[in-house]
């Protein structure tokens, strides 16, 4: 009986990190070689990834949520008999197999109590998380004695770590998960994306005027913002054109969506940014809209980030932060991101920025240009578009 480790396979050439999404077993389980152990998202899918050995899984090496380099250990495994080295595509689906440049196979495993390799028990591994330890910072910390690591170690390794921080004058502090899967999706999308950017000013009046005459009416069945009159436009203008409520898959494939589904970026202290996700956004009535798109900010503004690759277009809003301006950042699989800033009169009549970022890939200049003029109309027009709604 030996415990090897499971790393994260490479599956294809120039990948170099994937984000953990569920484990599909857990720790105690009995698993068989090329059954499907959890899954991971990469820069182009969501893959569900085999085990390379038959055997029970001892731990979990990493969270749901983490971000993890390839070849990195995920998992650790009691395997019987003799094991062979697994190279870093050896437990990848077969289509990433075939597609996938030679890696150098990593070390042999070694089974647990080895000389050579470092003993990591569950409740060190656990402390670890608690002090925000990656697992790849981990392993670089020695062990007081023999090749077991402890939390007194950690603890040692710590006080190290902010002594040397102290005779440095500065304090290192490790970023908030959230904040680590965000930069993971955005050097995701610096590989993948070409952006372009267009920009109008657009009339506000209508959206000030929808808000107030909702506010106006004790019978309204919803308080709708300025934002979320913006949103409702922004969703309905996807219905004329197709392409913003669409991806790319691959290079070659263009998936069209019946209505878009709609991320919001959202605040919460510390500078944090989550995204709030309405499904079906251009399907929705007003009143379904603004009461589904505040449910969902609340659940984000909770922490509770619901990004996934279903979105099609972003929106980030700055109205009340003083910015009139900005270049909006594309994460993808969005194919485009809308700004709108902080309003400001344009001969009498309040007026905002809107900025479109869009994926240069699927969009050429004149559909974002339609588009943005499309939206800029819808918010020129927002009481005739919302009309039912007020009546009531």
């Amino acid at each position: 009986m030996a415990i090897v480790e499971v790393i994260v396979p490479q599956l294809g050439e120039g990948l170099q990190e994937v984000r953990v999404m569920r484990f599909l077993k857990q720790p105690g389980d009995r698993v068989e070689r090329d059954e499907h152990i959890y899954e991971m998202e990469t820069d182009k899918a969501n893959v569900e990834v085999e085990s390379p050995y038959a055997g029970v899984i001892v731990e979990w090496l990493a969270k749901e949520g983490d971000i993890l380099p390839i070849g990195a250990p995920i998992a650790r495994m009691e395997v019987e008999g003799v094991v062979e080295a697994a190279s870093p595509t050896a437990h990848a689906p077969e289509s990433a197999r075939a597609s996938t440049a030679p890696v150098a196979p990593p070390p042999e495993p070694v089974a647990v109590g080895a000389r050579l390799e470092l003993v990591i028990p569950p409740r060190t591994r656990a402390y670890a998380r608690q002090k925000g330890i990656s697992e790849e910072e981990l392993r670089r910390i020695p062990a007081a004695s023999g090749n077991k690591l402890m939390p007194e170690d950690i603890d040692a390794y710590l006080a190290g770590r902010a002594e040397s921080a102290a005779m440095a004058d500065y304090v290192d502090y490790p970023l908030p998960q959230q904040q680590r899967t965000f930069i993971y999706r955005l050097k995701r999308s610096s590989q993948l994306v070409v952006p372009a950017v267009l920009r109008r000013p657009a009339r506000w009046d209508a959206v000030r005027r929808v808000v107030e005459q909702f506010k106006a009416n004790p019978n309204a069945p919803v308080q709708p913002s300025e934002f979320q009159v913006f949103a409702y436009c922004a969703a309905q203008a996807t219905l004329q054109h197709p392409k913003f409520r669409a991806q790319l898959v691959g290079e070659e494939t263009l998936r069209q969506y019946q209505h878009v589904n709609l991320g919001i970026a959202v605040a919460r202290p510390g500078d944090e940014l989550v995204t709030a996700v309405v499904k079906n956004a251009s399907a929705l009535d007003f009143t379904s809209f603004v009461r589904t798109l505040q449910s969902q900010i609340r659940k984000a503004r909770s922490g509770e980030d619901q990004a996934d690759a279903s979105i099609q277009l972003l929106l980030t809003y700055m109205g009340g932060y003083q910015m009139v301006d900005a270049i909006p950042v594309l994460v993808a699989p969005a194919v485009a991101i809308l700004f709108a800033g902080e309003a400001f009169p344009v001969d009498g009549v309040p007026h905002v920025n809107l900025v479109l970022t869009f994926d240069h890939r699927l969009i050429n200049g004149v559909g974002g240009a339609e588009f943005l003029n499309m939206v800029a109309y819808s918010l020129e027009n927002a009481e005739s578009l919302v009309q039912g709604e007020m009546r009531r």
